[in-house]
C-alpha cells in the first residue's frame, strides 16, 4: 500500500503526463509558423477586367499577407462551379449572379462581397442594323438562357420598348465572347452581347457597337465578380473569410493607385496595346469595388438575373437578407 506522500507523487507525475500529452496534440493540429492555408477558389478564368483583383492578390502577394495559398480553379460553367462548392470541393465561388440566384431559389449559399459594381457588357451587331429597336424580327445570340449576358440583352430589349419574347429570337450559342463573335460575323445571328473590350475587334472587323459597356451598364448593373461560400462554410470559417476578402480589397486598392501597373496587366492580361489599355482603364476604374458590398438596388439587378427565366419565381426572390451577407467585408475593411 502506497504512503500518502508516494501517492501524492505519482498522481502529480500523472497530471504532467496527461499535460504535456495535450499540449502536443494541441501543437500538432496548429499550422507551423510561415505557413499558409490552401483554399480553392472556382472562378470563370484569366481574361477579364473584372477578375484582376484575384491575379493581383497572388502576384502581389496580398494573399500570402492573409495567411493563404490560393488555387485559383477554372470553370467553363457555373453549374459545375455550384455543384463543387457545395460539395465542399471549393471554398469560394465567384460568380454572383448565379450564386444570387441559388441563394433566391433556396439553396445554402450567400454572396459576401464584390470585387466590381457593374460588368462590361457590350451589344454589337451587323453594321446594316443601327439601333437596338432595329432588331425587331431578328436573332441575338448569348451564351446560355438564364446567364447574366442573357439578362443583359433580355433587359436592353424590354427597356428599348420591345417584347423580348416575341419581337426578337433570343439564341442561346454557347462557349464565351469568341464564340458569339463568330457566330455574328458568320451570320448565326444578327446581334450579340459580348464582354469589352471585344467592341474594339468587333469595329475592326466591320461590325457595329449598338450599346456600350457605359450605356448597358447604366440599364444593366451587373457585378459579375466577387466571393461567395455556403453556409456552412460562412458558420465554420468567418475569419478565414474575411482575410479573403481583405486581400481582395487591397489587391483592388492596388489596381486603382497603380495607374502603371495597371496599364501593364491589361496589356499582358487583356492583349491590348499601350494605347487601348490606358484607354479602358480610364473606363473602368470607377467599376472597381474596394468597398466590398452593394446597394440595395444593385442586388436587386442580380436577383433579377437569377429569377427572371424561372416560370415559378421563388418567395425567397425578394428576400436580400436570403442571399446576401456583408458583415465579413465590412470586418475586412477594418
Amino acid at each position: 500500500m502506497l504512503n500518502n506522500f508516494a501517492a501524492g507523487r505519482i498522481k502529480s507525475m500523472i497530471q504532467r503526463i496527461v499535460s504535456a500529452s495535450l499540449l502536443l496534440c494541441f501543437l500538432l493540429v496548429l499550422p507551423t509558423a510561415g505557413q499558409s492555408k490552401d483554399i480553392n477558389i472556382g472562378w470563370s478564368g484569366i481574361g477579364s477586367w473584372t477578375t484582376l483583383p484575384y491575379v493581383v492578390a497572388n502576384e502581389k502577394g496580398f494573399f500570402d499577407r492573409e495567411g493563404l495559398k490560393v488555387q485559383l480553379i477554372t470553370f467553363r460553367g457555373t453549374n459545375l462551379m455550384l455543384t463543387a462548392l457545395l460539395a465542399g470541393e471549393l471554398d469560394y465561388a465567384t460568380i454572383l449572379p448565379f450564386l444570387t440566384g441559388a441563394a433566391a431559389r433556396g439553396l445554402p449559399v450567400r454572396i459576401l462581397g464584390a470585387v466590381t459594381k457593374s460588368s462590361s457588357y457590350v451589344m454589337i451587331s451587323r453594321p446594316e442594323i443601327d439601333s437596338v429597336k432595329a432588331l425587331r424580327g431578328k436573332r441575338l445570340g448569348i451564351n446560355s438562357f438564364g446567364s447574366s449576358a442573357d439578362y443583359a440583352a433580355y433587359a436592353a430589349v424590354s427597356r428599348s420598348g420591345m417584347d423580348p419574347n416575341k419581337d426578337v429570337t433570343i439564341l442561346p450559342i454557347g462557349g464565351g465572347t469568341a464564340d458569339r463573335m463568330a457566330a455574328l460575323v458568320s451570320g448565326t445571328v444578327d446581334a450579340t452581347v459580348v464582354t469589352s473590350p471585344a467592341e474594339y475587334q468587333a469595329e475592326k472587323q466591320g461590325l457595329r457597337v449598338l450599346m456600350s459597356a457605359s450605356e448597358l451598364g447604366a440599364l444593366v448593373r451587373i457585378p459579375i465578380t466577387g466571393v461567395g461560400a455556403t453556409l456552412k462554410k460562412i458558420e465554420k470559417d468567418g475569419d478565414e473569410i474575411v482575410r479573403v476578402l481583405r486581400a481582395l480589397r487591397l489587391s483592388t486598392l492596388y489596381l486603382l493607385q497603380n495607374p502603371e501597373y495597371t496599364h501593364g496587366l491589361y496589356q499582358k492580361i487583356m492583349r491590348v496595346e499601350p494605347a487601348l489599355a490606358e484607354r479602358l482603364f480610364k473606363l473602368y476604374r470607377d467599376q472597381y469595388n474596394p468597398e466590398l458590398s452593394l446597394s440595395e438596388a444593385i442586388v436587386d439587378d442580380l436577383l433579377a438575373v437569377g429569377t427572371f427565366r424561372l416560370k415559378e419565381k421563388p418567395k425567397a426572390a425578394l428576400n436580400q437578407q436570403g442571399v446576401r451577407d456583408w458583415s465579413f467585408a465590412e470586418k475586412a475593411k477594418r
